[in-house]
């Protein structure tokens, strides 16, 4: 907790949590709503459908764990009522008698004459007495199980059914740690039928505790109920999830938008915004703007391609007299003892009634866990506004930067100075830049993968060899054979260098040509015809 100003009133962190979420809205009275254009982006319905479902499937299987818990701590899974009038010696006396017993645990009520005495014990170690005070009467086996055994059914079942249904509260805990996981983006195959194996954990633990009771006419009790209920709550939010497409693909398809989330000023806007949430998407925003002498806490939507803005409370910097930050980080430090209190409470359920609340405990600083809230309290001159914020389904790197901005920025507007969101602006601009960079390795990556397994789909091609065309009267040429057998060198010699000379001799002159004795041949000479070729003769 960082309190900053020039007053504040200390109070309990769980206390305002609590007090924020029965409130309902985690900021107070909206006072305006305006609308400005967008540049054209890709329609958020689809989105917002996404996010619809997902809190939906949260809410029913949070019901149903809630449902199943209440059902297993209780004691009324079988009531049983009987009564009965005597008369004895002219008196009538009027005999009631109920009995109602859970999976571990049992009271009975007897009244005579509207004096009731009530006996809660365990089943088990209800039975275990009974077959002892048997073993001191010395009865017989088949006269201990006449006595005693309709208890120690009623025992077993009830640690039958108590085991099994309580795999299947696991299984939708864990459902419902796999919800928040999708919505940060992490895919996991086949989450939208989990729902259904923590309804089918629950509904066989109901109907193998049935099957296994001893017969009798009792009927079925509240907590019974309770369990049924958590089983179509648990059925509903898989079929609901199955229904409209909410799976790993769908969150797939609809990531973040590109590029920096909405924001409520314009780029051209001469006011300054602090951006203190962005939701996962980019689509939603909450914000403080500083406008003059103005200051507003403004929540912004992307709906339509028209950006809407509304303003939870507007004050006059003036009036502004502190401010302080709850960061609630005990939850995140301590959230293996609040685990190890889940776990607890749930082993509890076998044991000791009595700690079953640890169970509840435990759930619940688990669930605050996951959603890591934070709390901020700005206080004027009349009121205090009051704004909760967690990381869930939020832009956790963005969210997380915007914390620990805050109070500085906080403490120069109290001091006379200026907002400045320029940091947040500047880190979102290096988160998108990030995951661009990760989304185009992501594609590459997935690119050379289908490559390599369309190339391992695909047998190689062998062009044949084209044979030498045959020809009438020629054979066609053989290629020589191959040499069988080692090669032998032959013997090694060396070259004799050539001779250096001794001295540079002159070229000798020239001889002289010689003499012409007889003139050439008229021309005429040359134009006679040669003389016929002898004629050719072919031997046989």
């Amino acid at each position: 907790m960082q309190p900053i100003g020039k007053e504040y009133e200390e109070s309990s962190d769980m206390g305002n949590i609590i007090q924020l979420l029965a409130k309902g809205n985690p900021m107070d009275d909206a006072e305006s709503m305006q609308t400005q254009g967008a540049p054209p982006s890709p329609s958020p319905s689809v989105g917002d459908t996404t996010n619809r479902m997902v809190w939906v499937s949260t809410g029913l299987i949070v019901g149903a764990i809630l449902l199943a818990i209440l059902g297993v701590m209780s004691d009324s899974w079988v009531v049983q009522e009987e009564s009965e009038t005597v008369e004895l010696f002219g008196t009538e006396i009027t005999t009631n008698m109920s009995q109602e017993s859970g999976l571990r645990d049992f009271s009975r009520t007897v009244c005579i004459n509207e004096e009731c005495i009530t006996v809660d014990d365990d089943l088990s170690s209800a039975y275990d007495n009974c077959t002892s005070d048997a073993s001191d009467f010395d009865y017989n086996s088949s006269e201990t199980e006449e006595i005693c055994g309709d208890l120690g059914k009623t025992a077993s079942a009830g640690f039958t059914g108590m085991s099994i249904i309580s795999i299947g509260i696991l299984v939708m805990l864990a459902t419902l740690v796999i919800l928040f996981m999708e919505y940060r983006g992490t895919i996991i195959p086949y989450s939208q039928y989990y729902p259904f194996v923590g309804a089918g954990f629950i509904l066989l633990g109901v109907v193998v505790w049935y099957a296994m009771l001893p017969e009798g006419d009792a009927s079925l009790g509240s907590s019974a109920w309770l369990t049924i209920a958590s089983i179509i709550l648990a059925a509903a939010a898989g079929g609901y999830s199955i229904y409209y497409g909410e799976n790993g693909q769908s969150l797939l398809n609809n990531r973040r938008l590109p590029g920096i989330g909405v924001r409520a000023l314009a780029a051209e806007s001469d006011a300054r915004e602090f951006v203190l949430r962005e939701n996962a998407k980019g689509t939603k925003s909450t914000s403080l703007v500083e406008q003059g002498k103005v200051l507003r806490l403004v929540s912004t939507k992307l709906d339509n391609e028209n950006v809407v803005t509304e303003d939870h409370f507007i004050v006059q910097k003036a009036a502004l007299t502190g401010f302080t930050h709850y960061r609630y980080d005990w939850l995140d430090n301590g959230k293996y003892m609040w685990w190890l209190m889940t776990a607890f409470g749930i082993i509890s359920l076998f044991k000791d009634s009595q700690q079953s609340p640890l169970l509840l405990v435990g759930a619940l600083l688990s669930l605050a866990q996951l959603f890591d809230p934070e709390l901020l309290s700005f206080e004027t001159n009349s009121r205090r506004h009051r704004l909760l914020l967690y990381r869930q389904d939020s832009n956790w790197e963005l969210t997380n930067f915007s914390m620990d901005e805050i109070d500085f920025n906080m403490q120069q507007l109290l001091s006379g100075g200026q907002l400045d969101g320029s940091r947040v602006e500047v880190k979102a601009a290096e988160i998108e830049e990030n995951r661009a960079a990760e989304i185009k390795a992501e594609q590459e990556a997935a690119a050379a993968l289908e490559l390599a397994k369309v190339s391992a789909a695909t047998p190689p091609v062998i062009a044949p060899i084209i044979a030498p065309i045959a020809m009438h009267g020629i054979k066609p040429t053989q290629p020589p054979a191959p040499v069988v057998g080692p090669i032998i060198a032959g013997p090694e010699f060396e070259i004799p260098p050539p001779p250096a000379p001794t001295g540079v001799q002159p070229l000798p002159p020239p001889l002289p040509l010689p003499p012409q004795a007889q003139p050439l041949p008229p021309l005429s000479l040359l134009d006679e015809p040669l003389p016929p070729p002898p004629p050719i003769s072919w031997g046989d």
